[in-house]
């Protein structure tokens, strides 16, 4: 039975694309549930409050590519099936890919069947830009399910926001050097959600020609991916990466052992070999369950000290449908000329902090070069220069001495420039030097009393802006809102930031100019960088707008 009630026409114009002919789009809303056509049927969602109190309309689950299951494990996405009559996807649709929790017991969770997306809009009728999240987690973790981020913030600045999946582990990454397994499948997860979005997101509202693609740490690095690929060209028009590039040590450092790392997985679960097909075949046959189990075996312990990583984005010429076809170095100097909001936090390396016993401070110390020499590939560093900046960071930071508790401020910040601050500021001059595009810098210094991500798995050591902690002022975490799940109270210092961020961030997905608009939240112009001018805008108790040094690491 249905209700009368907003029944909107939508028009598609022609641009040239046959899927764009012109035709009639009909939505309307049944006993209060929406219900949007898009190219595989209709779907039915939901309407919801958000935690600001206001309705938005929801559609959780719906599927862009066909489950990659079976004999599409380790395969590309394909496109998704249609259906008949309409979907319900009204419930909260949990869809998780396969992991292990980051919290205790560490169970292991999701499923293979995982390739689906979420769009949120606050209404169907006028167009608005899209800003499509890409969640973190070491390519091993996480998820975009309305469990784990919700849109309240941003919905309230009447943008439409999409959250994709994608495949994780050696689901998303075995890369064997072989076609079979050429690793980037989690990049072409998102291609193909992209994808998705343009063909359909016109239906919920969104404008397919201003998307905007937005990622935090691992996240933020599948935004750099997707900037570097040609095969994402067009699909989105903008990128905002946080705490997360291709530049960053932990991104690319395991790069050169991915393929060991790839048979390794195979000879933990019981076959022996250096053959890439016959590896695959053999892994095909693992439950999900045991290569979740096996990953975290993969790496030595002084890898893993060395902050490295056992998946990644990789170099995927051999593939049969590449999506980086170039060396990484190469494909990074052919990225996508749009613009581009680069950021990290001042204190990243908190959330890496678990304590600081006697034998943790031996351990910092024991790996003090080791982090220093995770800069020679963003810094193009050799042997002789790597010695000498070894030198010059004892000096700096710890006064030639040894790490001890009164120094551990000083190494969290080395370490967040080391892993996220020097690569996003090679990544910014780099992108002045060649594009034409807009490329605007900022680092969050923040410290206010939203729990954050951070807070969740460690307990804080020093005070300071930790990895991500802006995401919970951009994005409403549930998981970190239980103890208390309403927003920062209007006047607050937390509410104030949240209105900055989210007032900016949309202006930019509007606009490609964060400080478009002007109100008495953003109150200063944020410049964009340029060759002759380097700026970045400063995040903390105010808004600051200064003079970017050309050497962050030593800069005062």
């Amino acid at each position: 039975m249905i209700k009368k009630a907003n029944i909107s026409h939508v028009r598609l114009l022609d641009k040239g694309d046959k899927r764009c002919s012109m035709k009639l789009v009909r939505t309307w809303l049944t006993m209060s549930k929406p219900v949007v056509t898009v190219q595989q049927g209709k779907l039915e969602g939901a309407q919801l409050k958000s935690s600001l109190g206001l309705s938005y309309l929801a559609f959780r689950g719906i599927p862009f590519a066909v489950p990659p299951v079976g004999d599409l494990r380790f395969k590309d996405p394909q496109p998704p099936l249609p259906w008949t009559g309409v979907k319900d996807i009204s419930k909260e649709q949990n869809y998780i890919a396969p992991q292990k929790e980051e919290l205790a017991p560490f169970d292991i969770i999701g499923d293979e069947d995982c390739l689906y997306l979420n769009v949120y809009t606050n209404s169907l009728g006028q167009s608005k830009p899209v800003m499509f999240w890409i969640h973190g987690g070491a390519f091993i973790v996480g998820n975009s399910s309305f469990c784990e981020s919700r849109p309240d913030y941003l919905l309230a600045k009447d943008v439409v926001v999409v959250s994709a999946n994608h495949r994780l582990g050696a689901f998303g990454f075995l890369n064997l050097g072989h076609r079979v397994a050429p690793g980037n499948f989690a990049v072409k997860d998102l291609i193909a959600a992209l994808e998705w979005v343009k063909e359909n997101i016109a239906n919920f509202s969104g404008d397919p020609d201003n998307v905007t693609i937005f990622g935090a740490s691992a996240g933020g690095a599948l935004v750099h991916s997707l900037l570097a690929s040609p095969r994402a060209r067009g699909l989105f028009h903008k990128a905002i990466l946080h705490s997360g590039t291709l530049y960053c040590p932990w991104a690319t450092r395991g790069m050169k052992n991915r393929s060991a790392y790839g048979f390794k997985l195979a000879s933990i679960l019981g076959k022996d070999t250096t053959d890439p097909v016959e590896a695959v075949e053999f892994l095909r046959t693992v439950p999900a369950k045991n290569i979740v189990n096996a990953q975290e075996s993969i790496l030595s312990s002084e890898e893993i000290k060395a902050s490295t990583l056992v998946y990644g984005v990789d170099h995927d010429e051999v593939a049969e449908n590449p999506v980086l076809s170039q060396p990484i170095e190469q494909s990074l100097a052919n990225d996508a000329n749009v613009p581009v909001i680069i950021s990290y936090s001042e204190h990243e390396y908190i959330m890496f902090l678990k304590e600081k016993s006697e034998k943790s401070m031996a351990e910092m110390n024991q790996y003090l070069y080791t982090h220093v020499n995770n800069l020679r590939s963003s810094m193009r560093l050799e042997d002789a220069q790597v010695e000498k900046l070894f030198e010059m960071v004892k000096d700096q930071y710890f006064d030639g001495k040894p790490i001890i508790e009164e120094t551990l401020s000083n190494f969290s910040k080395l370490n967040s420039l080391i892993y996220f601050g020097v690569p996003a500021l090679t990544m910014l001059k780099d992108r002045v030097r060649r594009t034409t595009a807009s490329n605007y810098f900022c680092v969050f210094s923040y410290v206010g009393n939203e729990k954050t991500s951070t807070d969740r798995l460690v307990k804080r050591q020093i005070s300071g802006a930790s990895h991500v902690d802006e995401i919970a002022y951009l994005l409403y975490l549930p998981k970190c809102k239980i103890e208390n799940p309403d927003p920062p109270a209007i006047g607050t210092k937390d509410r104030i930031t949240l209105e900055r961020m989210t007032r900016m961030w949309t202006n930019f997905a509007r606009t490609g100019d964060p400080t478009s608009v002007k109100d008495e939240y953003v109150n200063v112009t944020w410049k964009p960088a340029t060759s002759k001018e380097l700026c970045q805008l400063k995040i903390g108790d105010e808004l600051q707008l200064l003079p970017l040094p050309q050497d962050i690491l030593f800069s005062k």
